[in-house]
């Protein structure tokens, strides 16, 4: 009997070139891009990229502050185990097991923690280095506030409750609120610093704070685990502060 397969008939040299184009698509690009962006702040390339892998690898740590007495329930996972007797094959499946656990708040590191921090540095080194034609403290504030306003309000008018990551919004939202707010109204030299500061700290308010702090919104919430700039709005503020700095 012949079986069917796949024969690619292109050669050691094209499957080398395809690979190095899938690298430079997937891999060159979007970390030059965030370095870019970062450079628009003032952060040198290597600095950039380290600050690129701070940020994906803090994305997997959520640090709790806050443990509930809400008692939500957790799915367990069912099992499927094969067993051989001779010639018999046996298969069991073992139903999953639900249970009760506490409810825990969280902020997120690479989310949450490092938006927050580096809106504060980039804001602070906008004040202390002479950036050309950047406006005076209280201009400077007044933009800014005016596009986390922005941003907050799109982020909380889509935000939505999930059941598994507690907050949820679409993920381009957030960017595309930030790139109207600064190319309407924002002066250049202030743009990339609004963009990125307004973008992902008005993220964070509308999508998760404002939502948080809501008594009803926050009783629906049935999520064992609720990161503020965690699973559901990593992306939003991620793609608001950094590709709305690159995009200003």
């Amino acid at each position: 009997m012949n079986y069917p397969y796949f024969h690619f008939t292109g050669g050691l040299l094209a499957s080398l070139l395809l690979l190095v184009a899938l690298f430079f698509l997937l891999v060159v690009l979007p970390v030059g891009a965030v370095t870019e962006a970062f450079g628009r702040l003032g952060m040198t390339t290597g600095q950039g990229f380290f600050l690129l892998l701070a940020i994906l690898v803090g994305r997997a740590v959520n640090i709790p502050v806050y443990t509930s007495e809400k008692l939500v329930l957790v799915q367990g996972r069912g099992s499927m185990h094969f067993r051989f007797d001779g010639f018999n094959r046996q298969i069991e499946y073992q139903e999953p097991t639900n249970e009760l656990k506490k409810q825990v708040f969280a902020v997120n590191l690479g989310g949450c923690v490092f938006p927050v921090l580096l809106s504060l540095s980039f804001f602070v080194r906008s004040r202390v280095i002479d950036v050309p034609n950047m406006p005076g403290l209280a201009e400077t504030l007044l933009w800014l506030g005016l596009t986390t306003a922005a941003v907050t309000a799109v982020s909380f008018a889509l935000s939505r409750n999930d059941v598994l990551t507690g907050f949820r919004i679409p993920v381009f939202a957030p960017l595309i609120a930030t790139l109207a707010t600064t190319i309407i109204l924002i002066p250049g030299p202030v743009a990339p610093l609004a963009a990125y500061v307004g973008g992902s700290l008005g993220t964070l308010l509308g999508a998760n704070v404002l939502p948080l702090v809501m008594p009803e919104r926050r009783k629906q919430l049935a999520a064992p685990l609720v990161a503020i700039g965690g699973a559901g709005t990593f992306g939003g503020v991620f793609l608001a502060g950094v590709a709305g700095a690159l995009l200003t």
